[in-house]
């Protein structure tokens, strides 16, 4: 059974997605800066995601549901 895919336009909405619990993919649908992008590897493959590039876009795979520490 293939995971459903969800989307979020900026980085709020993603780390929202994969902090409900529901979501194990989610594909970054904005312009990710470098910044942004360093921000999120930090935040989330310390934890044990993975990102990979998809086309013009990433998205952010979760194994478990680990939660990133809160800024």
């Amino acid at each position: 059974m293939k995971q459903q895919l969800s989307t979020a336009s900026n980085y709020n909405e993603a780390c929202e997605l994969l902090r409900s619990g529901y979501v194990k993919h989610v594909r970054l649908n904005w312009n990710v800066g470098s910044d942004e992008f360093f921000r999120i590897a930090s935040d989330w493959c310390d934890t044990g995601a993975k990102i990979k590039k998809d086309g013009d876009s990433f998205i952010i795979s979760l194994k478990g549901f680990p939660v990133p520490r809160q800024h």
